[in-house]
């Protein structure tokens, strides 16, 4: 389970956010407040500024590409080939609050770790004469370095709890700020972001995760329970997991907080052994840490398991109180193992094994987007699309959703909310075979229809909200996951237009639909979940429905016999990146247990 060497990332996968670049031989202020929300932007090579995408991006699986392109095509419309500026980028939230008014239990584990930094002295020979991961070493000590020098007053003897205190903001404040992982920055750059006077809990608790492993090592704070050389003791352990807390609770996800997941994962098979319960609860944390950041493949990642490896049968299809009579459970099952319940009454559980059918055909269509082993033919995508559709016509009949659910008074708000979802879990299926398709030369009329639909039926859950008022709480997830990529693609249509025989869809209709789903994203609060991405998106839409709206109508007939073109020569291509929209780890929503059973 143990590794070394340096996890190297692939360089056209890493997006980091902008950060602050410092020199490491000047001498600079301590971070304040203000200085953390006006960070300058690395300038790449073509003096554009460094972006990152929204964390856990997921290349051809993820929505954000789509706004990112569209925003390129807008800069080109528009006659500029500026990005846009960060605070409408897809970088996460980092900017540090005021002030730093730490918890009790922040402030517990900051002044634990800042107890047992050793005196400079020690701490410089303790490092030293690793046989192992040199190159860690290496860039560590000189971190170690740096840090002694801007703050080794702090740790002589005697510590003082309100000078530690002080240290405890400076380094909870550094720890909120990015940093870039970018080939084009300098070494000195790369280690001015967070060493010195920027150095941050990551790498403090690095710091302690190599101390004893190193050929010096010696007990840093000599107590009568002094562990066997080359063995972290229990004392470093916790200060190291007192570090991750603080960086989770302070750190936006980047590789050295994958790197400090990492070793503690090796000091916890030091200590316990690679089978222990916790060794492979850290191993899963790496693992997901890491692909969450997208360092392990360039294009994108797939789930985190997949149904390859899963022998667990689907539930039964029989009502809750069923399972409380051993005559009922045998009757019913005789039914149930065929699928459905014959007599099409309607369980939660109905529902479920719908979901989780629609779900396991969607992997089956991430996998043909994401191998990176094979070469996906169109027979193949077709064969799923017709899969697809044969398994929605298989749905009893009261799972279907009709346009008149709405003003049925007499509809049950749970029923209507599954089959409302179903619907849109089945048009994101064939929204992502559509795209696949789309690549390999098939026309984008498919593609059109499925997003229009799926805006469709999306907005239901803002316009009705009188009769869907009580799913309020999955409203945030829904807009992201159906609404907003499909979306983008009314906005490609909108800039660009494309031949199509749907007679829905005009250049009136893509407009009053986009309008809705920026009245949507508005009513979103900037506070709630996937508040500031609803945010983002909004402001990207808008700025399609100005250009189209304040420029000549491309391609759309404005009067009988008038058709006007963009003159734009260069094809707009999202690059969809949007199969990842069904969250594999979201719960399910709470009125899936109000069915009748």
């Amino acid at each position: 389970m143990r590794m070394s060497g340096n996890p190297r990332v692939p360089s056209t996968a890493r997006r980091p956010p902008p950060s602050p670049i410092r020199s490491a031989s000047s001498i600079i202020p301590l971070p304040t407040a203000n200085d953390v929300s006006e960070t300058p932007e690395i300038r790449s090579p073509d003096g554009q500024g460094s972006r990152q995408m929204a964390a856990g991006y997921l290349g051809f699986t993820s929505f954000s590409a789509v706004y990112e392109e569209t925003q390129i095509s807008l800069s080109r419309l528009q006659g500029s080939h500026t990005t846009p500026s960060e605070s409408e980028g897809w970088s996460q939230e980092t900017s540090a609050p005021d002030e730093f008014a730490l918890s009790a239990r922040t402030r517990e584990a900051c002044l634990f770790v800042l107890q047992n930094v050793p005196e400079p002295a020690r701490g410089r020979v303790c490092l030293r004469g690793s046989p192992c991961e040199a190159w860690y070493y290496y860039f560590l000590d000189r971190v170690l370095e740096s840090f002694y020098e801007v703050f080794g007053h702090y740790f002589g003897a005697r510590r003082s709890t309100k000078s530690l205190e002080e240290l405890a903001t400076i380094l909870c404040r550094n720890t909120t700020l990015p940093f870039s992982d970018d080939d084009d920055i300098q070494p000195d750059q790369w280690l001015a972001q967070f060493s010195g006077p920027s150095t941050r809990w990551e790498v403090l608790g690095l710091i302690f995760g190599f101390w004893d492993f190193s050929v010096n090592s010696v007990t840093l704070r000599k107590t009568p329970n002094q562990d066997e050389y080359g063995r972290p003791s229990q004392t470093t352990k916790q200060c190291v997991d007192f570090c991750l807390e603080l960086c989770n609770e302070f750190s936006p996800a980047n590789s050295m907080l994958l790197f400090l997941t990492y070793k503690r994962l090796v000091m916890q098979t030091v200590l316990h052994g690679d089978m222990s319960r916790k060794s492979w609860l850290f191993l899963g944390e790496v693992i997901a840490l890491l692909t969450f950041l997208g360092y392990h493949i360039l294009p994108g990642r797939p789930p985190l398991m997949s149904q390859s490896y899963n022998t667990t049968p689907l539930p039964l299809d029989i009502s809750n109180s069923t399972l409380w009579g051993v005559k009922e459970l045998t009757l019913a099952q005789t039914t149930a193992d065929t699928g459905s319940d014959k007599h099409t009454r309607r369980y939660s559980i109905t529902f479920m094994r719908a979901r989780a059918a629609l779900a396991m055909l969607r992997e089956e269509i991430m996998h043909l987007a994401l191998s990176t082993k094979r070469h996906t033919t169109v027979e193949e995508l077709l064969e799923i699309k017709a899969r697809e559709s044969h398994t929605i016509e298989g749905f009893p009949a009261f799972m279907k959703y009709n346009d008149s659910d709405l003003d049925d008074q007499r509809q049950e708000v749970s029923i209507l909310y599954w089959r409302l979802l179903m619907r849109l879990e089945h048009l994101l299926n064939v929204f992502f075979i559509e795209r696949l398709l789309l690549k390999h030369g098939h026309t984008q009329s498919q593609l059109l229809s499925v997003s229009f639909d799926m805006i469709t039926y999306t907005l239901p859950f803002w316009t009705h909200q009188g009769v869907l008022l009580p799913l309020r709480g999955d409203c945030e997830w829904l807009i992201m996951a159906f609404g907003v990529p499909a979306g983008g693609i009314l906005c490609q249509e909108l800039l660009k237009p494309t031949i199509h025989n749907d007679p829905r869809i005009t250049r009136s209709s893509l407009i009053q639909k986009l309008s809705l789903l920026v009245g949507f994203l508005d009513w979103i609060k900037p506070t709630a979940p996937n508040g500031d991405l609803c945010g983002k998106c909004k402001t990207i839409i808008k700025h399609v429905l100005d250009q189209a709206l304040n420029a000549p109508a491309p391609g759309y007939e404005s009067a009988p016999g008038a058709v006007l073109d963009w003159d734009f020569a260069t094809q707009v291509d999202f690059d969809f990146d949007l199969l990842d929209t069904f969250g594999w780890a979201r719960s399910e929503p709470a009125l899936s247990q109000q069915t009748n059973a």
